[in-house]
């Protein structure tokens, strides 16, 4: 099997199909919605978390079953029917169409898979075993949960708050330095106990000896 290539995409107002109307589908509309993306079911019947949805106007239904037209606006394509034909058409009809697809628990079909992500704020960490066993891949996730608490996304809009000034302060062969010192885990307790104003202080006077010239193995 050939090696995937990760990426994180930004799908928000991105048009994507669901095709399927159970709670597998029901999963991935929910993910989907998280991420901002305009979602379109289409199922013959839906179950109670998708009607709701729908009810609700997150997402539209296209009562019926699938047809190869749907396709026409889809950016993305998920397939979650419990019929082999129906996975296999819409996995052929999307990929002839140059679209990236994913037929759920059937890793031969798909031309992308999902993995297991621990999300903390603007950190996302995704584990995957290219279709092989999600399972495991969660339970790999899981094991991570208790070594990135929920301060590493505050932690992240702070260093996310410095970076437009660190760039415009320095030249780019000085800026992987600097942040490897701004990233050390010192600033991340000072942020996890509340005490920003003291961050503040030690990154601008870090960014400024950076800026001088008097930091770094370069100075």
């Amino acid at each position: 099997m050939a090696a995937t290539y990760p990426v994180a995409l930004n799908i928000a107002e991105q048009p994507v199909l669901v095709v399927g109307g159970g709670a597998v589908a029901a999963r991935k509309v929910v993910g989907l919605l998280s991420c901002e993306a305009t979602v379109t079911v289409v199922a013959a019947r839906l179950g109670d978390e998708l009607q709701e949805l729908v009810e609700n106007g997150r997402c539209k239904w296209v009562a019926r079953r699938y047809q190869a037209d749907d396709l026409d606006q889809a950016t993305l394509v998920f397939c979650c029917t419990d019929d082999p034909a129906v996975n296999a058409r819409v996995s052929a009809d999307a990929k002839e169409r140059g679209l990236m697809v994913n037929v759920a628990d059937c890793p031969e079909l798909c031309s992308f898979y999902l993995p297991s992500v621990l999300r903390r704020g603007s950190l996302s960490i995704a584990v995957s075993t290219g279709g092989s066993s999600p399972l495991l891949a969660r339970r790999i996730r899981l094991g991570l949960e208790s070594q990135f608490d929920d301060d590493m996304a505050a932690f992240i809009d702070w260093l996310r708050s410095w970076r437009a000034r660190a760039h415009a302060a320095l030249p780019a062969e000085r800026r992987e330095e600097f942040w490897m010192l701004a990233t050390d885990e010192s600033f991340h307790e000072l942020i996890r106990s509340g005490q920003s104003g003291q961050a503040d202080a030690q990154i601008r006077a870090l960014l400024d000896e950076f800026a001088s010239g008097n930091a770094g193995s370069s100075s």
